[in-house]
């Protein structure tokens, strides 16, 4: 395929297409269905702006006349009957018809240049097979088996190629550098092999993750695969302790890496435990409570970017805050003077503490708290995290937030003690800078506010036991503020190298018990980094004072501009993404209005490109909504669609765009063009 990105795109026609075809023998079914129409709608306006994106004008011009056809059937203006859905099936017949022959590399068993003309006058035109006659012919694939350390050695291979794939990047920008030291006439063609050599690059980049996706996907298994046997456990154990529960379990067809399948069983099973013995009451309590008197336990899991969200939740006594903060204190785990300070949110994660026997627990707190340290640690071997919400007399839920995979983590890059750090950014709050005039101190220790909140301060260096810096004057100090469970520190680092996927490397048994790490990783230069593990940072915070840094040597963060992506094409999202991730940005993508505002709440950006038409809100409502917000009111947005009509650019600039950029004969460089006079 001449165009590196027509794979993707077919890809999406694939989704769209049968999203069309079904759709479309629904409505013809059911014409009032106005909520269908807008979905087919919005089906074909993607498939026209990505067909633009990419230069299929044919199946743009097809998509395009779809589109008109459905936007006359919703005014009310064209009546859904089986002449218009024969016409609208025939259209999505000839883009399928088109896209497979682009995936084979062969021409389409049609005259395109007529059917367009005929199509766009309305005429059925050519009979068409809505499926190749080698595709009809075609057998389903067999299927193999394969070991499993097979797998996870071909994972292991595919993180090679990452690594290898980010030092080319790393070679790519000092390729640059000396391109600038050179006379002009050598620079001109220097620049020309760089950009050819960028663009096969970022086509490796492409390949690399797709083949890293598809790795993955041999070793991921469904949550139902170790959720069956839970039901029988629930059963069982509510039977022998004399209680009514109703178990439900909400996606078991979520998919997690193997690994961490293996991890989360019998942390589960220690949850549902617990659910069953200390949450639900027995049945003639809960009626005496104006309950039902069977009792609900409910195990959930959802996709949350780049996490899976396991909730186990009971309708059961809840947890008692003021009964757990004093057996705390009986069991000599806190002193009343902490206790009396501890909010009842704290004191819920008291219930992790190695010393609460499991007696106590069940004696003195209506309540539970049995065993969660063993939760807690098993938690920490996955590199997730647990969150805790009650209400008593209510509920209680256990949120576990995982990493879809541990092959392969997001983390921030960090320069300490003359070495290099990898952090992963599941326990990143965010970064500060901190001068020595407002650090406090709290006891024996150093403390900062961090969003009015009062947080510990450590120096990260002095934590890991290497060279510490001295501080001279009023010097910035960068800190990285890392959240585990409901605590909260912050640990000062010369610099922050910004963020990177890195591929996690085991150390080997001789390391294996080895405090503060837990793998290691090749950066794009060469260099080794060691990961740390953050719940060990917690556990040594304690006592551990900040050595402050020299004003001659603190470096300043190297940030990387941030720019969010909104658009529900594929094509387009992958496309935008690869052109400025190239040029040094860190873009994050959504994939609707809604998810966009989401995700701008979450973390700030400094700009937002984004299309018109998505389902939801569309470009126009999510930029006003941008502007509205103190936060994002000056913040750039740049307007990417199909739309070309004068009367959408005019509403584009009234609702607060700074840009419009027609998808049509779509030019990277025109993108990076307006992004630069933006932002830089």
């Amino acid at each position: 395929m001449g165009n590196r990105y027509l794979e993707i795109f077919c890809r999406e026609a694939e989704e769209h297409l049968a999203s069309l075809q079904s759709g479309l023998l629904v409505l013809e079914k059911n014409p009032a269905r106005t909520d269908l129409l807008h979905e087919l709608l919005r089906n074909a306006h993607t498939l026209k702006g990505s067909a633009r994106m990419v230069g299929l004008a044919d199946i743009s011009a097809i998509t395009h006349t779809m589109e008109e056809q459905l936007k006359g059937m919703e005014r009310g203006e064209r009546t859904v009957d089986a002449q218009a859905i024969d016409l609208l099936l025939r259209g999505a017949d000839a883009v399928a018809l088109i896209t497979s022959a682009l995936m084979r590399g062969t021409a389409p068993e049609l005259d395109v240049e007529r059917f367009v003309a005929e199509y766009e006058r309305g005429e059925l035109g050519q009979h068409i097979s809505a499926e190749p006659k080698e595709a009809q012919a075609e057998a389903h694939a067999d299927t193999v088996r394969a070991d499993v350390k097979t797998l996870d050695h071909l994972v292991n291979l595919v993180g090679e190629l990452i690594i290898n794939k980010k030092r080319l990047e790393a070679k790519l920008e000092r390729l640059k550098e000396i391109g600038y030291a050179l006379p002009d006439q050598h620079a001109a063609t220097l620049g020309a092999f760089r950009g050819e050599l960028e663009e096969d690059v970022l086509y490796l980049d492409y390949l690399i993750q797709e083949l890293h996706g598809k790795a993955m996907g041999l070793r991921m298994l469904p949550l139902r695969t170790i959720s069956d046997g839970l039901e029988r456990l629930v059963r069982d154990l509510a039977q022998q302790l004399g209680r009514e529960v109703q178990f439900q379990i909400v996606g078991q067809a979520i998919e997690m890496d193997r690994v961490l399948l293996e991890g989360l069983k019998p942390i589960l099973i220690h949850l549902l435990t617990n659910a069953l013995s200390h949450g639900i009451e027995a049945p003639d309590a809960r009626a005496a409570a104006g309950k039902p008197r069977r009792g609900t336990v409910l195990l959930s899991a959802r996709h949350q970017g780049n996490s899976v969200l396991v909730e186990v939740r009971d309708d059961g006594r809840g947890m008692d805050p003021a009964g757990i903060k004093a057996a705390a204190v009986a069991r000599g785990v806190l002193d009343p003077r902490e206790a009396d300070v501890l909010s009842d949110e704290e004191a819920l994660y008291l219930t992790f503490r190695p010393g609460f026997s499991t007696a106590e627990i069940v004696t003195d707190v209506s309540g539970r708290g049995v065993g969660m340290d063993v939760v807690k640690k098993n938690i920490e071997r996955v590199k997730g995290s647990v969150t805790l919400s009650s209400e008593p007399g209510r509920y209680t839920q256990v949120t576990l937030q995982l990493p879809l995979t541990l092959s392969v983590l997001d983390a921030l890059i960090v320069a300490c003690g003359g070495e290099t750090f990898a952090i992963p950014t599941t326990y990143l709050q965010e970064i500060v800078k901190v001068r020595a005039g407002e650090i406090d101190t709290l006891g024996s220790g150093e403390v900062i506010k961090v969003r009015g909140a009062t947080t510990p301060l450590y120096s990260l260096p002095g934590m890991l036991g290497l060279p510490e810096r001295r501080e001279a004057g009023d010097a910035t100090l960068s800190a990285v503020v890392l959240k585990h469970c409901d605590q909260r520190i912050a640990c000062i680092v010369e610099a922050h190298l910004g963020y990177s996927e890195v591929v996690v490397k085991g150390l080997g048994k001789q390391f294996r018990n080895v405090r503060f790490l837990f793998g290691a990783t090749i950066l794009g230069d060469g260099n080794p980094a060691l990961i740390l593990n953050v719940p060990d940072l917690f556990e040594s915070g304690r006592g551990v004072q900040r050595a402050p840094l020299s004003a001659e040597e603190v470096q300043a963060a190297q940030r990387r501009l941030k720019v969010l992506v909104v658009d529900d094409s594929i094509t387009t999202r992958t496309m935008e993404q690869s052109i400025l991730v190239s040029q040094g940005y860190r873009v994050v993508t959504a994939v609707s209005g809604e998810d966009a505002l989401e995700k701008s709440a979450q973390e700030q950006f400094d700009l937002v490109i984004s299309d018109v038409e998505m389902p939801g809100i569309n470009g126009f409502e999510l930029t006003r909504a941008l502007r509205a917000s103190e936060q994002y009111r000056e913040t750039p947005v740049i307007i990417v669609s199909s739309l070309s009509r004068d009367e959408d650019k005019r509403q584009a600039l009234q609702a607060g765009a700074q840009a419009y950029i027609v998808k049509g004969a779509f030019d990277q460089g025109l993108l990076l063009e307006t992004v630069q006079m933006l932002i830089g």
